[in-house]
């Protein structure tokens, strides 16, 4: 009784428009008042705990390095040393976007931030070089999705937080695969419609151009390599990580590159404050509505019951990312993780799914979600970019979704795509 009707609150509030940290949490007051024996000072202290952990540091400085990086000039710079590296392929602009996108999220890890940032640069450059409006706002929004997939990704962190046993290095590492792929897929997909519908070439660029533009570049990308590098050696540990990110990223946007003023600081700091707000409240309510979910023992039930049900590893996980993408189409990625780690961890134990695994799945799945209707951030961003309505961007959008969906199906039926790699660095056994 309690869950049916923790479970109906949380829709109804939700489908009225509630915010979702305060529909949660809303939802566990309610489902807290319907259980014996607890008072209400354990919803304070199941949120007060949720968030006084030292790892919950990595969103923190994430977020900070994420928006310098945003704001300080680096898509710019990441787009012009794509142009270098593949402007010669066809569909060079298309091209283009893939690899910057890609850069982008080793840099930011926002789909938001790339599509603000990188769309509004080149939706316009492609338009004027021939390409629809259509195709060209789609392949911004569908390479964004790489943002929060590639390391640094804030939910591996948080799934990392949820789920307690499981390496965020391992993560991190391991995430690099699937998103490099995904952008080797969208970039097959920008080859043909090059090959068909776009086959310009750009202006070649000067030799010492072309260095000046790589060098410039990979200041931006070399965050990438301070995150991973120092994880895998060892020398710090993810949160510090985060902390190394923010200072390299702070020296590079305001006394390299100038793009931001010392006295622009105290904006950009507040409006970290305001983004990791929102992120430490959708954790501290998100944890009392799983605490609920736990106590009134729901995920033995659905593991239980999933075990009778199906006998197959296979049929599970095609289970799972059909779900997932049904989730991520109605909730953003930090509460969907929140809520459903805890019930998903005992089904994937079952049938001896790794936590890693299980990680990338539900990351990448959720990262899809940003991309579709009808509470998709990134593709309202991508809309209001692109100054294009939703019936015009669905068709070239489900192409490209098609073949993102075939990298995640080959992830979940084929681990050791991405296993070797953390596994070299002795982060996986």
């Amino acid at each position: 009784m309690t869950l049916a009707i923790l479970g109906l609150a949380f829709i109804v509030l939700t489908v009225i428009g509630l915010p979702i940290s305060f529909a949660v949490g809303v939802a566990s007051v309610i489902g807290t008042f319907l259980l014996s024996g607890v008072d209400n000072a354990t919803i304070v202290q199941r949120m007060l705990t949720a968030i006084n952990t030292f790892p919950l540091l990595a969103v923190i400085f994430f977020v900070f390095a994420g928006v310098l990086m945003a704001r300080g000039g680096i898509a710019r710079r990441l787009v012009m040393m794509a142009e270098v590296l593949v402007g010669w392929l066809p569909g060079s602009l298309a091209q283009i976007v893939c690899v910057a996108s890609m850069f982008f999220g080793g840099v930011t890890g926002s789909a938001v931030a790339e599509v603000s940032s990188i769309g509004a640069m080149m939706i316009p450059a492609m338009e004027k070089d021939g390409y629809s409006r259509r195709f060209a706002t789609a392949i911004v929004l569908m390479a964004a999705t790489m943002g929060p997939i590639i390391p640094p990704s804030i939910g591996m962190i948080v799934f990392a937080h949820v789920a307690g046993n499981v390496s965020i290095a391992a993560l991190f590492v391991a995430g690099a695969i699937p998103g490099v792929l995904i952008g080797i897929s969208l970039m097959a997909a920008s080859f043909v419609h090059g090959k068909l519908y776009h086959q310009k070439k750009l202006p070649e660029i000067p030799t010492r151009e072309k260095i000046i533009r790589v060098l410039d570049g990979f200041a931006g990308v070399f965050t990438m390599v301070i995150i991973l590098g120092g994880i895998i050696s060892g020398v710090f540990t993810a949160t510090e990580a985060g902390a190394a990110a923010s200072v390299y990223a702070l020296i590079l946007t305001v006394f390299v590159y100038r793009e931001i003023k010392i006295s622009e600081l105290p904006e950009i700091m507040w409006e970290c404050c305001l983004t990791n707000a929102v992120v430490m409240l959708l954790i501290a309510t998100c944890s009392v509505y799983t605490w609920i979910l736990t106590y009134e023992n729901l995920p033995i039930l659905l593991a239980d019951n999933f075990f009778n049900l199906i006998q197959s590893k296979w049929a599970f996980l095609l289970l799972l990312n059909l779900f997932l993408l049904v989730v991520g189409m109605f909730i953003d990625m930090t509460p969907a993780l929140i809520m459903l780690v805890p019930m998903l961890m005992p089904l994937a134990a079952k049938f001896g799914i790794d936590l890693v695994h299980l990680g990338l799945i539900m990351v990448i799945n959720l990262s899809f979600g940003l991309t579709t209707p009808p509470v998709g951030t990134a593709l309202f961003v991508a809309l209001k970019v692109g100054k294009i309505s939703m019936d015009k961007l669905l068709p070239p959008l489900l192409p490209l979704l098609a073949c993102m969906l075939v990298v995640l199906f080959f992830v979940t039926y084929v681990p050791e795509s991405y296993a070797w790699l953390p596994r070299s660095f002795g982060l996986m056994k």
